[in-house]
C-alpha cells in the first residue's frame, strides 16, 4: 500500500509541475514579449485587439507568411522541426517569454512535463484572447 501511494504521490507531483496557463495568471501574462534564440522580437501575448499580439489576426505576428511569425509553418519559429520552433515539441530554443518581471519560460508546445514550457493554445484559451 505505501509503494502504490508512493508513486500517486510521485505521478501527482510531476503534473502539478507541467507548464500550464491557469486563468488567474492571464494578467501576469497580458503583454508579456516573445523573442526567438537570436533576438528576433515575435510579438506578444494578449487580446487579439492589442497590435502587436500574437493573436490579432491582422499583425504580422500571427500571420501565415511573415518570418516573424510563430504560425508560418515555413518560418523557424513555426515549423515542426526547427529547434528553434514553437511547434516542435523537442526543440532546444524555443522562443522566450519576458513580462515586466523577466524570464517566465518557453513558448513551446512541449514537452509536456517541463514547466517552463508554455503552449500558445493554452493562452488563446485559457485567457480567452482570441
Amino acid at each position: 500500500m505505501k509503494i502504490i501511494f508512493s508513486f500517486f504521490l510521485i505521478v501527482m507531483n510531476i503534473s502539478l509541475k507541467s507548464g500550464e496557463v491557469n486563468s488567474w495568471e492571464c494578467n501576469k501574462y497580458d503583454g508579456a514579449k516573445i523573442y526567438g534564440e537570436d533576438g528576433e522580437f515575435l510579438g506578444t501575448l494578449g487580446p487579439s485587439w492589442k497590435t502587436d499580439s500574437i493573436f490579432n489576426s491582422s499583425s504580422s505576428y500571427s500571420s501565415t507568411w511573415s518570418t516573424t511569425s510563430i504560425f508560418n509553418d515555413s518560418s523557424k519559429y513555426g515549423n515542426t522541426y526547427s529547434s528553434t520552433s514553437v511547434f516542435n515539441d523537442s526543440a532546444s530554443n524555443p522562443p522566450k517569454i519576458f513580462s515586466e518581471n523577466g524570464f517566465e519560460g518557453y513558448l513551446s508546445i512541449g514537452p509536456s512535463w517541463n514547466s517552463e514550457r508554455f503552449s500558445p493554445y493554452d493562452f488563446k484559451y485559457t485567457c480567452d484572447w482570441e
